[in-house]
């Protein structure tokens, strides 16, 4: 490839880049802080995430069973709408209820946090992940607002 060239294409990219918005960049990572939006992810999943179980045995109604190792939680940070963290918020919770429920804190934009294996979920169906900047039940800072992602729960020891 000519040099012209490859500088032509040097510069297209960093044209690209530097158009692209600045939500995008600021998803990519950084500290948890007050009066910012964020969305949830699941698995990396905002939308139609999966939460695997190991639950062995037959199936019943309202059986629970621990989350299966290697998942993740994780918050980007969006312009608008989604959560907010309000007034005093500098991490967020992923909280998946249960008894006890699986809880993650989170303190940076962009980076993955492990599902404990800890919690008890239910093994199969529907449910919801809450990303708060409190610790649910607690109540949050003024103008905070969850992020809800709807999952699946989904048995793998079947």
């Amino acid at each position: 490839m000519s040099r012209p060239r490859i500088t032509l294409l040097a510069l297209a990219a960093a044209t690209a880049l530097a158009l692209l918005p600045g939500s995008l960049a600021a998803a990519s990572g950084g500290p948890i802080g007050p009066n910012q939006h964020f969305i949830g992810l699941v698995n990396g999943k905002h939308a139609g995430a999966v939460v695997y179980t190991v639950c062995p045995g037959p199936l019943s109604p309202g059986r629970t069973g621990p989350p299966a190792g290697g998942q993740t939680v994780e918050v980007l940070r969006v312009p608008k709408g989604g959560g907010d963290t309000g007034s005093t918020g500098t991490s967020v919770y992923a909280y998946i209820p249960g008894g006890p429920p699986a809880i993650t804190q989170l303190f940076d934009y962009g980076t993955p946090g492990a599902i404990p294996t800890t919690g008890r979920v239910p093994c199969n169906g529907p449910g919801t992940v809450y990303f708060s900047s409190c610790a649910l039940p607690q109540p949050c800072g003024a103008g905070a607002k969850t992020n809800d992602v709807a999952v699946k729960f989904e048995d793998i020891a079947v």
